[in-house]
């Protein structure tokens, strides 16, 4: 793998990796990926680990999956793209974390004595 990696996870050692390949023209546009297990064997990690690499890939737009058929490298975005969806992802992640922090306030109240009993009225509990 990659030595400039340092401080990066497995997952996103191995999906830098990918990325310089791709850009090297070491993995051409279409060209078909290896499989996980052979990714994982390659680039000695877990099975796992390169899954989540790939799916990072997936995500970043530099790979693209067929059901059935496998992997395949696609156009590497351009870096408008992959800023605009790093900035997407990053406003996923807090407006996940913010529903899940109204989620548990509304099951705490709900679970307060005198306000349950509201609630399901409302409900129709």
């Amino acid at each position: 793998m990659s030595t400039n990696s340092a401080g990066l996870a497995p997952y996103e050692q191995v999906a830098a990796t990918i990325r310089q390949e791709i850009r090297a023209r070491h993995l051409e546009v279409g060209a078909k990926l290896p499989s996980h297990r052979e990714l994982a064997d390659k680039y000695r990690v877990a099975l796992g680990t390169a899954q989540k690499a790939v799916k990072l890939l997936e995500t970043q737009g530099w790979l693209v999956a067929r059901p059935s058929v496998g992997v395949f490298v696609t156009e590497p975005p351009n870096e408008a793209e992959a800023a605009s969806l790093a900035n997407l992802r990053d406003r996923l992640a807090s407006l996940q974390a913010d529903v899940a922090s109204l989620s548990s306030r509304v099951d705490r109240i709900e679970g307060q004595p005198g306000l349950g009993g509201a609630a399901e009225r409302l409900d129709g509990r």
